[in-house]
């Protein structure tokens, strides 16, 4: 049997999450007639790595890919489009899980809807994922198009600025759309001592005194709540909102200065796409990739807020189930459907053993069109047997190079950061080391002084928050969760994607 290799680290994730997201792949090369490739996932308590059986196949996936859009354009923007249509039908939805009480679903009901979700989050993967085939290892298909383009028409420093133009978003994020939200917010009190103090005084204080603007307060907490939960929460809460004043607050954040900047910016970027546009000549096809490729980087990361959404919501059914068969959340998150008809439907008792064993440590591969997982020793066996581990003295390594996402040169002491429990020790103007960030440590990223992942490419989250925060960012090393130790002190070189370690800590 041929070895499945590491190609891809990410977040941690609960086993159904994983489960659909390879269910996914599994159905994904049926919608566009496009290869299959063969993706499996290997769960463990922090984070999870991404499995291809033969990376031969994602090669070949690329080049018959590229080769339908080269062919077909309008196949990206329907990908895009369905992306946006299955996201949406999903949240619509799942929402009504936190308004319904659910201690009166029937059985039957809550298997239903946990079977719908499941439905809409395995195709949002199939149809969003698509995007992944056209950017992987060393090809960036939409970057080189528009790459190449621009530098026909322009000279070589023109054109970078223009690709740095055309690769920003010309909408808002969900994430940009709450945090003009809350500095609207903190705009509106304006006796800004209170935020000296701790956030339940605050919130308080809000209460008594300024009611209208706690109501403000609490609406945006329920209307964002999930926007840094990724695939497991936890959801946040007023307080999380009102700290996030209290950092505005101490970093002297001037918010309609900072409201002001947003809408400045946005303006100049569509001036200067405009300009662009009207500066050199392009034909349909060329006006196409270089208008698109905005709308990919701007709908990539909103495909998993829909998904982010609706594991939130989710989370609601998922503790009904809990409540009925005595499990914890984490418990049913590990859980089959299978398992909970068994449970719910059935009465069955279920091992919870088992599912402990599984949220430790699980791996998920397809076979054929179904789908085949092991946890505990089953799993530990299944890794040493046929999971290929890469062999590279780590220690020796004191320069990584890799894409830069966002430029700047700072120096200062790492910080690995890949949980929300992790956030504690950053510190300002640290150095922030991650395999891949997520919406739920942002906190920490907005103290952070440069920005290092593992993964990803100019349209990965760490890319796009870079870019919202100005922080300079390098992407995409493979290596620097591995080389770089909490307490290094490093120079990143964003402008040209080096990271020098300056002195180990040990």
């Amino acid at each position: 049997m041929e070895k499945w290799i590491k190609i891809a680290g990410d977040y941690h994730a609960p086993f159904w999450k994983n489960y659909l997201f390879v269910k996914g792949f599994i159905i994904q090369s049926e919608l566009l007639r496009t290869k299959q490739v063969l993706i499996g996932v290997r769960g463990f308590p922090k984070t999870i790595d991404y499995l291809e059986l033969n990376p031969k196949n994602w090669e070949k996936a690329f080049h018959k890919f590229s080769k339908i859009v080269d062919n077909d354009i309008s196949v990206l923007e329907k990908i895009l489009d369905k992306t946006i249509e299955i996201g949406e039908e999903m949240n619509n939805f799942t929402e009504k899980l936190t308004k319904d009480n659910l201690t009166n679903y029937s059985a039957k009901k809550i298997i239903e809807v946990y079977q719908q979700h499941g439905k809409y989050d395995y195709l949002e993967y199939a149809w969003g994922t698509q995007l992944a085939l056209l950017d992987f290892a060393n090809y960036h298909y939409l970057e080189d198009k528009v790459g190449s383009i621009l530098k026909l028409k322009l000279n070589l420093k023109e054109a970078l600025k223009a690709f740095t133009v055309f690769t920003q978003p010309i909408e808002d994020s969900f994430f940009l759309e709450q945090e003009k939200s809350i500095l609207n917010i903190y705009k509106s009190i304006s006796n800004k001592q209170i935020f000296k103090k701790e956030p339940e005084e605050i919130i308080n204080k809000l209460k008594s005194e300024y009611p209208e603007i706690y109501q403000k307060l609490k609406e945006h907490t329920k209307k964002y709540a999930w926007i840094y939960y990724v695939y497991a929460g936890p959801a946040l809460t007023e307080k999380d909102f009102v700290e996030t004043m209290i950092s505005y607050n101490r970093k002297k954040i001037n918010p309609e200065k900072r409201l002001n900047e947003l809408k400045h910016e946005r303006e100049h970027l569509l001036k200067e796409r405009k300009k662009y546009l009207n500066k050199f000549t392009l034909t349909a096809e060329e006006k196409r990739y270089v208008e698109i490729i905005s709308r990919v980087i701007y709908l990539k990361p909103r495909r998993k807020d829909y998904q982010s959404k609706s594991y939130y919501h989710m989370e609601f059914l998922q503790k009904e189930i809990g409540r009925r068969l005595n499990l914890s959340l984490n418990q049913v998150r590990a859980m089959t459907l299978k398992e909970i008809k068994r449970g719910v439907l059935e009465k069955k008792k279920i091992n919870s053993d088992k599912l402990n064993q599984r949220i430790n440590f699980h791996i998920i591969i397809p076979k054929g069109k179904t789908i085949k997982f092991y946890s505990g020793e089953k799993a530990k066996a299944f890794s040493k047997k046929y999971i290929k581990e890469e062999k590279i003295d780590f220690k020796k390594i004191n320069r990584i190079e890799a894409k830069m996402a966002y430029p700047g040169h700072v120096k200062g002491k790492v910080k690995r950061v890949d949980m929300p429990e992790d956030m504690g020790k950053m510190e300002e103007g640290d150095i922030l080391v991650s395999t891949a960030t997520t919406p739920s440590i942002v906190p920490a990223i907005r103290k952070a002084g440069a920005i290092i992942t593992d993964e990803g490419g100019i349209t990965c989250h760490a890319a796009i928050v870079s870019r919202e925060f100005k922080i300079p960012c390098v992407v995409g090393t493979k290596i620097a969760t591995k080389v770089l130790k909490d307490g290094d002190l490093v120079e990143v070189d964003a402008n040209k994607g080096v990271v020098k370690i300056i002195k180990k800590k040990n």
